[in-house]
């Protein structure tokens, strides 16, 4: 089935089966209805979709009535990602361009100045922030009042970010940022517990923000930890456990600051650098190049 350009259509489907009905019609006589189960697809990629004449999606794990909150059936994650999808589609039908860059970035600049009142209020009353790899943030409007103001701030005076990439949807907003900083005072929510060590600091972070209504449903962020610690001299890459030393790893496949540049720079001369067997491959590969190179020079004399 097809439709005209004009009209915006979306279809959800949850379930290994969906009932379709067909309308036998016999020299212009319409027979009994009839119901057929079909199995669904369970669609290409992380995302499932369906290689239909319109977009579609698919949620096996699911049930029928999985976006309900009332429901056995309800299943946040599938929920979220239809509400998503569903608006995308209707901002696409109305030509709806809501400002939720906007309000990411006021968002960030307030925190970033510590004009905790002024964050809290552009935030929804259940708004929860995350930061996975301390599990540091916290969940409605009176523990983030007291989160950002007791445990956020003040950041060092060194602290600073850097867009690398932005990615905009429907209802989140998805930043790639550089962010550097000297460890001169506590930051309880990338180091808690962990007094000021006078070392400097470069990370990536991955700030996965969700804007419902025009204010913060929910922050996510991510960053790689065991940089960090690399950093500080609290992981040092060397120290292997002895069950692994027997199975004859050398070395903790971890990376300091060098994580962090190579994004910033888009390349690295460390690439793979904990693959042993990619070296060797490349080495292999230089070695017959130059017996190429040797060949064609020798036919041409």
């Amino acid at each position: 089935m097809k439709f005209p350009a004009s009209v915006k259509v979306l279809v959800h489907l949850a379930g290994n089966e969906v009932g379709v009905q067909h309308h036998p019609e016999v020299l212009g006589i319409q027979g009994k209805k009839k119901t057929v189960q079909k199995k669904v697809d369970p669609g290409e990629g992380h995302g499932a979709i369906l290689n239909l004449s319109y977009p579609a999606y698919s949620y096996p794990s699911c049930e029928p009535g999985f976006a309900e909150h009332d429901l056995d059936e309800y299943d946040p994650i599938a929920e979220s990602l239809a509400f998503t999808r569903s608006l995308t589609t209707l901002q696409k039908a109305f030509r709806l361009e809501p400002p939720i860059e906007q309000v990411r970035d006021r968002l960030a600049s307030s925190t970033l100045a510590c004009k905790h009142d002024k964050t809290t209020k552009s935030m929804r009353d259940y708004a929860h922030v995350l930061h996975v790899p301390t599990l540091s943030g916290a969940i409605g409007h009176s523990d983030l009042c007291r989160f950002y103001a007791s445990f956020f701030a003040p950041l060092p005076p060194s602290f600073s970010t850097r867009l690398l990439s932005r990615t905009i949807g429907a209802d989140r907003v998805v930043d790639e940022l550089y962010v550097t900083f000297k460890h001169t005072a506590p930051v309880p929510w990338i180091l808690p517990s962990i007094p000021p060590t006078q070392k400097q600091v470069e990370i990536v972070v991955i700030s996965i923000v969700c804007v419902r209504g025009g204010k913060l449903e929910s922050e996510h962020v991510y960053w790689d930890q065991a940089s960090v610690l690399v950093q500080l001299g609290m992981l040092d890459q060397q120290l292997v456990p002895e069950e692994f030393k027997k199975k004859g790893v050398k070395s903790l496949p971890v990376v300091g600051a060098e994580g962090a540049r190579a994004v910033k720079r888009g390349s690295t001369q460390q690439i793979n650098c904990f693959i042993p067997e990619w070296k060797q491959q490349q080495q292999q590969n230089q070695q017959q190049q130059g017996q190429h190179q040797g060949q064609q020079q020798s036919q041409k004399k």
